[in-house]
Parts: structure tokens; sequence; C-alpha cells
């Protein structure tokens, strides 16, 4: 498949559903696009080396990427804040329909929910399917951020998003906790998957208490770690709270905070003179795993929200991989999610006393108790929440939900050009070869026979005849090479044969370059890909036939039918167009290595069906 990803966001931007998704997603034997704005998240500035255009394209780690115009911002104004959302949608919706290459399936990433109404507008102009990956609900996480608190701003921005629920073929969200929410506003159960986040598997080389380089302060002291954004919705001044409980009766406990965001600097403010509480800047993925090496627990606090309790923080699955037991401070699924992988404890959020108690929880488990729960985790990780696991349950959405992509208008009027100069030029000699056929075989002069056509669906197609009806003693048809006469040997291997075909191109039955049409019989034989090759119009002419034609496989055959369909292109017809008359010129791979004809085709041989 040709799956395009649209998403504000992606690398060199931290994020796990762009490049690392799309890499996935390639290795599993599909071709990609991304569709995204310039980085300048978390920091709300271009990155060095990009300046903003209109648009761009560049290869990252071997993925294609369309980058449009956007205004950069990420800081606490909402103004500026729409500004950056709204920006990328218009350039989005605007070259994503102009310039990128026709999808089977587009994938949107949300938040912003404005990624949505740009990938519906693309979906509008392109006709494949849309899926809608909810990372958020909107507008039950703007107000519970306090990024908008107005009632009329909430109602506007959920109409909204039921026009982009609507618009959309389908919706992935990451709990069940956001399917029953989505249930309840009466989007259709069948309409919802559930698939949970994974996290950048490579991205975070652990480091067990590195004895050489920086201890970062962490040495012979029990550390909490929270490494990730701390905003409005982490709610953190509770967990500081936690720590002045800690503070007189288990000294060795230490709060380390690692990471940016708008509540770095009150948080630091509020913890000024607490011994058991650290601060340490932003680091590089390569460069946390040392911290995390001396993690002897790692933290996860939310908002005490009923939002957070439908949600799974996307930090849980890089803990959980990382193999260090957890705190979680986040209720419901997130909460169950632990439970189920026996990874932790669990405290209630925003209250410091249990947080407090499930700290001394943890310290009285022991060294050996806590390795085990990290080891749970991370074969819970493994076992169900994997890039290469969650990447196969994509892509089976997605072939549910592909459908053939649009005839080309302009491949119509290129066919009726085409069929109609060719038979006004060939006219006098298809009399001639009419008029031979009739004194040397008899009639009928055409053959005629029902070929599936576009879709599968049956048509009458129509050449010159080049066998006897010969039969043997029983009235069954001899062989190929008995009937084969040798006027009807010249036909075939000049391909003059083919030229009453061009009636059924005139009628839009074929087209003057697609896959050869085979029998109707083959239909139940072909796999799910090989039956593909339908998605094109049959042709008198296709791909296969000039690389190689009856010279090679079936297999062979269908594979360059499937690649046609999915690498079409005006200038691939006009090149198949003319590799077909130097074929024809040179005569050249008219027949199988051992038959007049193809041998039957009988089903796939090499398990060609599924990549």
């Amino acid at each position: 498949m040709r799956i395009l990803i649209v998403s504000q966001w992606c690398d060199p931007e931290p994020t796990f559903k762009a490049v690392l998704f799309a890499k996935e997603l390639k290795r599993q034997g599909h071709e990609v696009q991304i569709l995204t704005g310039y980085p300048n998240y978390p920091g709300g500035k271009v990155y060095s080396g990009y300046k903003i255009k209109p648009f761009s394209r560049e290869t990252l780690e071997g993925i294609e990427i369309l980058r449009v115009a956007l205004y950069p911002s990420h800081d606490q104004s909402a103004v500026k804040r729409m500004l950056n959302y709204a920006s990328f949608m218009a350039s989005s919706a605007l070259f994503g329909s102009l310039l990128i290459r026709q999808p089977d399936v587009i994938y949107a990433y949300h938040p912003p929910l404005t990624t949505g109404i740009a990938a519906a507008i693309i979906k509008m102009f392109r006709k494949a399917p849309l899926v809608y990956d909810i990372q958020d609900l909107w507008p039950d996480t703007l107000g519970a951020t306090g990024m908008m608190g107005q009632p009329k701003m909430l109602a506007a921005v959920e109409k909204v998003c039921q026009w982009v629920y609507k618009r959309a073929d389908h919706l992935v969200v990451l709990s069940q906790g956001f399917k029953t929410r989505l249930e309840s506003r009466n989007v259709l159960p069948e309409k919802l998957t559930v698939i949970p986040n994974w996290c950048n598997e490579d991205q975070i080389q652990l480091e067990r208490r590195p004895t050489d380089g920086p201890a970062f302060g962490m040495q012979d002291r029990f550390n909490i770690v929270f490494a990730g954004t701390m905003g409005k919705a982490q709610a953190l001044e509770a967990v500081l709270a936690a720590a002045v409980l800690l503070e007189g009766s288990h000294p060795q406990v230490q709060f380390v905070f690692v990471g940016g965001g708008i509540e770095v600097e009150n948080l630091q403010k509020q913890s000024t003179g607490k011994a058991n509480v650290r601060f340490l800047p932003r680091m590089l993925p390569q460069e946390i795993g040392r911290v995390l090496g001396w993690a002897d627990v790692l933290l996860v606090h939310l908002k005490d929200d009923p939002l957070f309790e439908i949600t799974i923080p996307s930090k849980t699955q890089a803990y959980l991989a990382v193999g260090k037991p957890i705190l979680m401070a986040v209720k419901g699924d997130a909460a169950n999610l632990l439970e189920r992988a026996d990874a932790g404890v669990t405290a209630l959020p925003e209250n410091p006393q249990s947080i407090h108690d499930a700290v001394v929880q943890l310290l009285e488990l022991g060294t050996v108790a806590l390795e085990r729960k990290g080891q749970n985790g991370l074969e819970y990780y493994q076992n169900e929440l994997s890039l290469a696991k969650g990447t196969s349950s994509f892509i089976e959405l997605f072939e549910q939900l592909r459908r053939p992509r649009p005839l080309p208008v302009s491949k119509r009027i290129m066919d009726l050009g085409i069929s109609s100069l060719c038979m006004l030029v060939f006219a006098l000699p298809m009399a001639v070869i009419a008029l031979l056929i009739r004194q040397k075989m008899g009639s009928p002069v055409i053959f005629a026979q029902e070929r599936p056509g576009y879709l599968g669906k049956p048509f009458m197609m129509y050449k010159f005849r080049s066998m006897k009806d010969a039969v043997d003693a029983h009235g069954n048809p001899l062989p190929d090479s008995e009937r084969l006469t040798p006027l009807g040997d010249f036909l075939r291997s000049s391909s003059l044969d083919e030229l009453p075909g061009l009636w059924n191109v005139l009628k839009g039955e074929m087209s003057f370059v697609g896959p050869r049409p085979l029998m109707m019989r083959y239909l139940e034989r072909y796999s799910a890909l090989q039956n593909r090759r339908h998605e094109a119009k049959p042709g008198m002419t296709g791909w296969a036939q000039v690389n190689g034609r009856n010279a090679i496989s079936w297999e062979e055959k269908f594979k360059l039918d499937v690649w046609y369909v999915d690498n079409w292109s005006l200038l691939l017809d006009i090149q198949t167009i003319w590799l077909t008359v130097l074929k024809v010129v040179a005569r050249a791979d008219v027949n199988a290595s051992s038959d007049v004809t193809m041998p039957e085709f009988t089903g796939s041989l090499y398990g060609y069906d599924s990549k």
C-alpha cells in the first residue's frame, strides 16, 4: 500500500508516530510519505538547518517527507498557538492535495484537531480512506489543561471534532476509556479501534548505574525520576509536596525531574532549599539513558481529572520498555495497565500522602522485587505494546479500509486518442487480416471471450482468431500447438491478433496500457495481492509484457502488474508503449519456454500473497 502520514509533528521533533512509524510500515512492505511542518516543537523556534518556505521535500532515514509552511510557536499564548495550528492546517490542506502521490490510505495524527481538518480536505480531493488517530480528546484536554476555558469556545471545538469524526473512515484511540467516551458522543462502535501506543525502542540506551561519566548527583540515593514535559497537565506540585513529607523520614529518597516545559521555572522556585529534589535540563534521548540508569523508580503523574482516567500517558510505554519499576500516579486506564503488567505501584494523583505511601511501599519491596517488576514491565511491553505489534494492527486496519485508487481522467483521454487514431490507421490492414482468416480458417474471424476487467467485472474481449477448432475423438480441443495455424502464429508473433482490442479500448472496457486480461476462472486462484492487478483497467499491452511477456513465470508477471498499479503515470504508459513497439518489431518473448501459449495458472507457487 501507499500510505500518507499527516502529522504536524515529525522528526527531528520528539515523536513516535512519524518517521519511526513510517520506517516500520516500510519494513513491513509498504510505501510511505509524510506530510508535516517545519520542526519547531517544543521550543517554538525553527530547528537549526531548516528555513521556512512554502514547501520543501527531504528524505529522512529513507522516508520521503513533504514539509509545508507554518507559524512556529509553542508558548502559553492561545492566539499564537492557534496561529501555529491554523497555518499548518492551511498549508497541509493545499500542498497535500496538490503535491503528494495518490495514497491508498491517509493516516492523520491528532493533536492538534486542525490536522484532522486538513486530512479531511485531502481525502475529499484524493478519494482515499482516512484513519484518524486520536491521542488527545478535544475539547476535554483543552479544558483540563487550562488552554481554553470559555464554554462557548469548547462547544465550538466539539462541533469541529464531530465534523472530522464523520469524515474519517475510522478512528483509532489509545485506550478503552477513549473508545467508551467517543461512543457516548454517538460515534459508532464499529468505527472505533483501540491500538495502544509504542515508544521509540532504539532511542533510549539504558546504562545500569554507569560507573564512569556524570552521576547527576544521583549516587547513593533512592532515585525516583520523572522524565518529560512539565506542564499544567502534569500537576507536579503534588509530587513536590510528597517530597516534603519524605524529607525527614526517608532522606535517601530523591525526586529527579528531567526535561522542560512551561511549569519548570515555577517548580524550581517551589523546590528551593529542598535537598531531596533535583532538576536536570532537557536531554537528547541518547543522553537520558545515563540518567535512567541511576533511577530506582520512574514516575508518571497527571492532574486528577476525569479526562486523564481514560488516557495512558505516552511515557508509560517508554518506562516499561527500559525495564524499570513505575510509580503510576494516574487513575483509570493507566493504573489498570500497570496492574496488568505487574510493573510497579499505583498512587492517587495530586495526593501527596498517597504518593508518599507508594514510595514507602516501593522502598520496602527491596532490590530483587523491584528488578522483577521492571522485568515484568519489559515483557508486557514486548508482548502487547511493541512497535512491530502496533504497526501490524494498523496495517490490518488499513487493508480493511483500502479501496482502489480512482481511475485517472488523463489516462482515459490518452486511451481515446490512441485507439481512435489506431482504428483509422489500421482499418485497411485489419480488413486484409479478416479476409485472410476467413480464407485460411473459416468463420468466425473474431475470437471473443469473457475476461475480467476493472475490479474483476466481466467484459467480452475481442481478438483476431489464430487457432482452428480442431478436436480429438472425444470432442476435446487439441493442444494449442496442434490448433495454431501458420497464419495464427504470424499474427501472434507480430501482435496483430490484438488489433480488435482497440474496440474494447474505445468502449472503455480496456486501456491501451494495463495488466493483461486473463481467464475468468483465475479470479478465485489469485492471492489478495495478485488480485490487485484488477485495480487498473486491463491493457492491450502492459508492464509485464515489456518485461518478459510469456517468457517469465506467472508470479513474476503478477508482481510486475501490481507494481504498475502502484506506480502508474502517463510517462510510464508512454515508456511502456515505446517498449512494446520495440518488442513487437523484435518479436521477443512471445511464447513461454515450453508452451505455445502460457501454461494454466493454478495458483501462487511461492506464497506471493501479503507484502
